[in-house]
């Protein structure tokens, strides 16, 4: 059983005669007759009808064609997967997300580049706090989308956009404390929820947390919203993820003595120093960037 064969019998099924789909295959009719032929000996299975002037598909004919057009567009795939891969694409491209980030921004050139180059698979890795600057750093990601911390002398970043993260709590947790202004000192005896660190090495130092007060780890951010409109706890989030509960006053923003309540952050686009650039996460960070100058 060939390609070829297959490719025939389908012919067949779309022109409705051996005729026909010789004429639209370039071929002659004894030709492509002596295929169907051999392909029926083989398989042991009737194909055609030849009662009737014109040859149609047996039942048995049109369950094989359609698994035949199933066979056919997979190794039309494969052609042109090895096409792409000769030429020097990618196989696939590892991009690590801080989690907090808004993918919104980052999903507008995920398309883009989903549609350019659908042969290229998108591993999108989601990363807690330092995690996927780790992942870059380790050669396990291409590119990564984080905040930006502190400087990396072995990264190369621009700044996608600037957010802004703000201690919130339940306004029931406010409440309980009678007052909004809130003591540094008083809230080491609450609930601080801290969203866990990803990386395999946690040892950078923690943005934000109280190191003698209480803590719930979570391992993403929306857990940890969750928990804080149940009013469980406090914690600080970044704004485009509470919008609409600051908007509904279903969380509120808190005012800390001797506490940084609101801080403001980059989002950056990184890649590793001195490493080679396939040709798609070459256009991946040219689309970043255009996505920047946009704004």
């Amino acid at each position: 059983m060939t390609l070829d064969q297959l490719h025939m019998l389908v012919k067949i099924a779309e022109t409705g005669s051996v005729l026909s789909a010789a004429q639209a295959l370039f071929r002659t009719q004894p030709t492509v007759s002596v295929a169907i032929r051999k392909l029926e000996d083989e398989l042991n299975v009737q194909l055609l009808s030849r009662d009737q002037y014109r040859a149609r598909l047996t039942p048995a004919g049109e369950k094989i064609c359609q698994q035949a057009k199933s066979l056919l567009k997979q190794a039309a795939d494969i052609e042109q997967l090895a096409t792409h891969l000769s030429t020097g694409y990618e196989p696939e491209l590892n991009i690590a997300v801080e989690a907090s980030c808004p993918m919104p921004y980052i999903l507008k050139v995920l398309q883009k580049i989903e549609q350019q180059f659908p042969q290229t698979q998108i591993n999108l890795m989601a990363e807690s706090i330092w995690g996927a600057l780790e992942r870059l750093k380790q050669g396990d990601a291409d590119i990564a989308v984080s905040p930006w911390f502190e400087e990396d002398t072995e990264l190369e970043s621009f700044t996608l956009l600037h957010e802004t993260m703000t201690a919130v709590a339940a306004p029931r947790f406010v409440a309980a404390k009678g007052h909004a202004n809130l003591d540094y000192d008083a809230l080491k005896s609450e609930v601080q929820v801290v969203v866990k660190d990803s990386s395999r090495k946690p040892t950078q130092k923690k943005i934000g947390v109280l190191e003698e007060g209480r803590h719930w780890l979570v391992n993403d951010h929306y857990t940890k919203k969750e928990i804080l409109l149940a009013g469980m706890g406090w914690g600080r989030l970044q704004n485009h993820l509470i919008s609409q509960e600051l908007q509904e006053g279903k969380l509120v923003p808190l005012n800390i003595r001797n506490y940084q309540t609101s801080i403001d952050i980059e989002i950056r686009v990184a890649r590793k120093l001195d490493s080679p650039v396939g040709p798609v996460a070459a256009v991946l960070w040219r689309d970043f960037t255009a996505l920047v100058s946009a704004q």
